[in-house]
């Protein structure tokens, strides 16, 4: 169901004794009529919102080629019989791994091996361990996922232990250097060098947390090393505080990680997934949970877009959002959303909603889904000023909603956030946290009268709800509105999907 707001007409005669009257009464009647209302759109048809930005077709469609799987070949073994081949960081999920049934954080985990490095470019990304096969795609690393992550350059690569949880919060530490912003080395050699690796998971252990440790070793190099002799020697001191040549690791979980429903029904290799560029990498001699995998012959593993080669448009940049048919979100056909890069350039769907300000009370509501969300991504939901066409209103003015978004570790909050018509941001450091794939309801509510007039915004998202108060000063700088809808965030960075549908909001009478 489609519902609008309804326009009126209000006559006074044109002469009267009386006209000081007529005039006053005039001015309280408009007054009334311009109290803001509650729209609501289901998405039953297409509703034709105000869109920028928001299909982008590349001009040049990008070519990838997937060439992995079982290999005869020796590069991480002194015996013929491995894993491994061209692997091309892409946002389409591919992978060779032996179905290992369903395993949780509950049980008790290992796997061993060797790998060697024989071609990196820049861009290329490559996971190797425990994973679940069913992914959404387009989301980075794995979610539900607990092994090694590669990040290669031209001159070698990067090795970093990571668990994600299937509600996307990550945990593990780096096991190569790696100071950000400052110090990006590349000690994982791509000439052939042999490493030797151990990875064991204890749900036992850290006071029943549960406990990850990770071991690795090469004859020919320590990927502890740091290489560059260049290096300012306080960026240098940093790195050997954070990273000693150190070949042995612990990392404990956090509280609550082992309960966030992390499933792994495989045990292999995986492209990370994002578009990206091509590595060689060989996997041999390996054990998972205590046996040993017979590489002498092809073990006919699952596999999953793993041996081809086609052009996809899923690339950094190609917004993809608006009405769609789809369902994602719960209900019937008929939903907004789609794929947000945290990207340039700025990009928005929204409904016309007449002119708002801090001194009215807003709100707004509706179901929500997050179907992606890749480690450093974020969108917006709310109501902002369309006369910005050239950036984002979170950062340059007038924004009031929430931001979908946040570290590594957490996932996406969904937490309220607001920028003053002279830029002024306030948003809360926490909230509420978006489980991938999870239908919520939720809604926003923002009082101008609360906090003895300071004003304030409370959001919630299924049982849980923050808010945010306003500071002192805020409502006098002012920010006036006259969208609702969602935008991206276009600082650099990865993907978003998300829907949301059976939506009500604040509207002026207007």
């Amino acid at each position: 169901m489609h519902q609008t707001l309804l326009p009126w007409k209000l006559r006074v005669p044109t002469r009267t004794r009386n006209g000081w009257f007529v005039s006053i009464w005039l001015a309280v009647c408009i007054a009334a009529g311009a109290e803001p209302q509650i729209k609501t759109e289901n998405f039953d048809h297409d509703p034709n919102w105000e869109g920028l930005n928001n299909h982008i077709v590349p001009k040049e469609l990008k070519s990838v080629t997937q060439d992995f799987g079982y290999s005869p070949t020796s590069h991480a073994s002194t015996v013929p019989g491995e894993i491994g081949g061209l692997i091309t960081r892409a946002s389409d999920p591919a992978y060779y791994a032996e179905n290992i049934g369903g395993k949780t954080l509950e049980d008790k985990l290992s796997a061993s091996g060797t790998f060697a490095v024989t071609k990196t470019t820049s861009g290329a990304g490559v996971f190797f361990g425990f994973f679940r096969a069913q992914q959404p795609g387009a989301g980075g690393r794995p979610v539900s996922s607990l092994g090694l992550d590669f990040d290669f350059e031209p001159k070698g690569g990067r090795l970093a232990l990571r668990l994600i949880t299937g509600k996307n919060q990550s945990c593990g530490t780096f096991i190569t250097p790696f100071v950000p912003g400052k110090f990006r080395p590349t000690p994982i050699h791509n000439d052939g060098t042999r490493y030797k690796w151990t990875l064991d998971y204890d749900p036992s252990a850290a006071n029943g947390r549960g406990q990850i440790k990770f071991t690795i070793h090469s004859d020919a190099h320590k990927p502890g090393e740091l290489e560059k002799p260049d290096m300012p020697e306080n960026f240098k001191q940093e790195a050997h505080r954070r990273f000693p040549s150190t070949t042995e690791f612990t990392v404990d979980l956090p509280d609550g990680f082992k309960k966030q429903n992390a499933t792994f029904d495989h045990f292999g290799l995986m492209n990370m997934m994002k578009a990206g560029r091509s590595a060689a990498i060989y996997f041999a001699d390996l054990k998972c949970n205590g046996r040993a995998e017979d590489l002498s012959h092809d073990p006919n593993w699952d596999a999953s877009g793993n041996r081809t080669s086609y052009k996809t448009t899923l690339v950094g940049g190609a917004h993809d959002f608006g009405f769609t048919n789809s369902a994602n979100a719960g209900g019937k056909a008929g939903e907004v959303g789609g794929t947000f890069w945290r990207t340039a350039p700025y990009a928005y769907y929204a409904d016309r909603i007449g002119p708002l300000t801090l001194g009215d009370h807003i709100e707004a509501s509706g179901n929500v889904v997050l179907k992606v969300g890749a480690p450093d991504s974020d969108m917006f939901i709310g109501f902002f000023n369309g006369a910005n066409k050239t950036s984002e209103p979170a950062e340059s003015g007038n924004f009031l909603g929430i931001h979908v978004g946040g570290p590594t570790r957490v996932g996406h909050y969904f937490q309220p956030s607001m920028t003053t018509s002279n830029g002024s941001k306030q948003q809360q450091k926490t909230g509420p946290v978006l489980e991938p794939g999870k239908t919520y309801k939720w809604s926003l509510s923002y009082d101008p009268t609360a906090q003895n007039g300071l004003g304030a915004i409370r959001v919630t998202l299924g049982d849980e709800s923050t808010t945010l108060p306003l500071r002192k000063g805020a409502k006098t700088q002012g920010a006036t509105f006259d969208r609702f809808g969602l935008f991206n965030s276009s600082i650099g960075g990865q993907v978003v999907k998300i829907y949301l549908d059976d939506l009500k909001y604040t509207a002026s009478a207007h």
